[in-house]
Parts: structure tokens; C-alpha cells; sequence
């Protein structure tokens, strides 16, 4: 009766911890902070296909393995070259579509996209507050300064932003995109959607400039 009770058990713990027992899912596991890209002769390689950001966005740690020199490219920006130590990027939570582009792969016509990888972006911390304008019809506005503009202090934003972007009573302005995130971004929220953003780029000063505005009615 005893060696069928521990047969028994030992079935329960082995159906429980093998091959066959369910994953647990991406926002519950250990995922690594950095992600790791290595770029070949002819396609994109992607070491860690899930990565959770950090509080200034993702890390990436892009290396080359043969071929000619190339950058990494997103849908939404690019030019990041292979080195030994992390670059930031601001890309939000969800599927990330990069890869390694050459001179070759731009001068093609259209741009060849050879072996692109899809990064997933998992925020288990919370972190990442949506900076994503909704509206019918949107404008985008952009800011040019003097060399010798100084800037607003980063305790200031809050306010400068909240002007910029013409805000009413009852309106919520706040930080969007990562915590610490450049370049800054502040949103306007009303009645529920997000309908305006601001963007501040840093000065050599460790102040803040107004570098763009988006409205959307």
C-alpha cells in the first residue's frame, strides 16, 4: 500500500514538472532587463526574445558577427550601431519589430528588410503610462531655439507642458512613456482619452527645452 501511495505521488509531481506541464506566462516570469541582438551576414539574431524595461525604457546590446557594418532599425527609429555597452530605447510595451540594416539593405529599392526579429516587451512593473494621441484629425508642431536657450528645470515640466498644450479645467496633465525616459513626455488627458502630447529634449545644461507639441480634436 506505501510503494503505491509514493507511486502515486511520484506520478502527480511528474506531471506537475515535466515537459508536458503549462508555462507560466511571460508577465510572471523572470525576464532579463537587456535585450541581446547580434547582427550576421545576412539576418538578425535575436538572443532574448521577451525583455522587461527599465525605468528609462529598453536596453539593447547589439553586436556584429561578420558581414558588412550595420545599424539596428525599428519601425519607428534606427541608426543604433553594434558596441559593447547597452543604448536606451523608448519602445513600449508589446511586439518590437527591429533588424540589422546595411548600406546595401537601404539602397535597395524598396529597403530590403533581411531576417527582421520580433522583441517582446513585457512591462511587469507597471511602469509605461500610454503616450498614444486619439482624435478625428491630429497636428504636429515643432520647436526651434537659439543655441544659447537655457531651459526649464525638470521640476517645471508639469507646468510649461500644461500651457503648451492648452489644457482646461478638469483636464489631467502627466508624464508619459517610461519614468525616466528621454527625450520627456508629458500627455493631456480628457474625458477619459488622450488627446495631446508634449515632448522635451534635454540642453547641455541639464535643463529641458519644449521640443515638440501633438494635438488631436
Amino acid at each position: 500500500m506505501r510503494l503505491l501511495l509514493a507511486c502515486a505521488i511520484g506520478a502527480v509531481i511528474a506531471s506537475g514538472c515535466g515537459p508536458g506541464a503549462a508555462k507560466a506566462p511571460l508577465e510572471h516570469r523572470a525576464l532579463p532587463d537587456t535585450a541581446r541582438i547580434v547582427c550576421t551576414v545576412d539576418s538578425t539574431r535575436l538572443l532574448t526574445p521577451a525583455v522587461r524595461p527599465r525605468s528609462d525604457g529598453v536596453h539593447v546590446i547589439l553586436s556584429q558577427h561578420g558581414g558588412a557594418p550595420a545599424t539596428l532599425d525599428s519601425d519607428q527609429a534606427g541608426g543604433w550601431k553594434p558596441q559593447p555597452k547597452p543604448f536606451v530605447v523608448t519602445l513600449p510595451p508589446g511586439d518590437a519589430h527591429l533588424g540589422c540594416m546595411t548600406m546595401a539593405d537601404w539602397n535597395a529599392d524598396p529597403p530590403r528588410h533581411r531576417g527582421w526579429v520580433t522583441l517582446r516587451v513585457v512591462d511587469q512593473d507597471g511602469q509605461w503610462v500610454d503616450d498614444h494621441t486619439v482624435g478625428e484629425t491630429c497636428s504636429q508642431s515643432s520647436i526651434d531655439y537659439a543655441p544659447t536657450a537655457a531651459g526649464d528645470p525638470e521640476s517645471q515640466l508639469g507646468r510649461v507642458a500644461r500651457q503648451a498644450l492648452g489644457a482646461r479645467p478638469g483636464d489631467q496633465v502627466e508624464r508619459a512613456g517610461y519614468p525616466r525616459q528621454q527625450p520627456i513626455e508629458y500627455r493631456l488627458v480628457r474625458d477619459g482619452n488622450v488627446v495631446a502630447l508634449a515632448t522635451f529634449a534635454s540642453t547641455v545644461h541639464g535643463r529641458w527645452l519644449l521640443e515638440g507639441v501633438q494635438k488631436c480634436d
